[in-house]
């Protein structure tokens, strides 16, 4: 493995090489811009992991769009739009800023074609009985829409629903 060229190493050794070198000197401040892109499930896993034994007595700052890459492991979120901090929260304060802003419907084709563009979806599974949807809307999308817990996607989307110049509080 030594002596192996670097160029013939997968994904996830590239990125592991990456981080080692990165640690060779102790830093008390590591830096890493999307870590996972390009790898595949499991080594997003075995990545994030990696990521989270790293936090313990060191500042990670991740830069990424897979939320799922930070569910785990953050402690603080900053979310920026359009150049500008709209948030910098706990993951837990942003669920709750999302709180009431989440439902579930279930839809035929073409209401979920109208509906999508109308308001953001979060995710969308084709059933026998339509499309079950999630959506992120201030207001009830559907009269048979049922509110639903958020998730860190679904507080981002939100966020995101928030005009960049918009006083936040948390962002500073």
């Amino acid at each position: 493995m030594a002596d192996r060229a670097i160029g013939g190493f997968s994904g996830g050794m590239k990125q592991r090489l990456g981080i080692a070198q990165a640690l060779i000197n102790e830093p008390d401040l590591l830096i890493v811009d999307e870590p996972t892109a390009g790898l595949d499930p499991e080594e997003r896993a075995r990545f994030r992991n990696l990521l989270a034994d790293l936090g313990f007595g060191k500042l990670v700052i991740l830069s990424t769009h897979i939320v799922a890459d930070i569910e785990s492991i953050a402690t603080q979120i900053a979310i920026m739009n359009q150049g500008r901090l709209v948030a910098l929260e706990t993951p837990e304060a942003l669920l709750r800023r999302a709180s009431g802003a989440v439902w579930e419907v279930v839809v035929d084709s073409d209401d979920f074609t109208r509906l999508r563009a109308v308001v953001k979806i979060s995710g969308a599974v084709r059933k026998s009985d339509g499309v079950h949807a999630r959506v992120v809307a201030r207001e009830r999308p559907a009269p048979d829409a049922v509110p639903a817990d958020p998730t860190l996607e679904d507080a981002f989307l939100f966020m995101m629903g928030s005009p960049p110049s918009a006083p936040l509080a948390g962002a500073a």
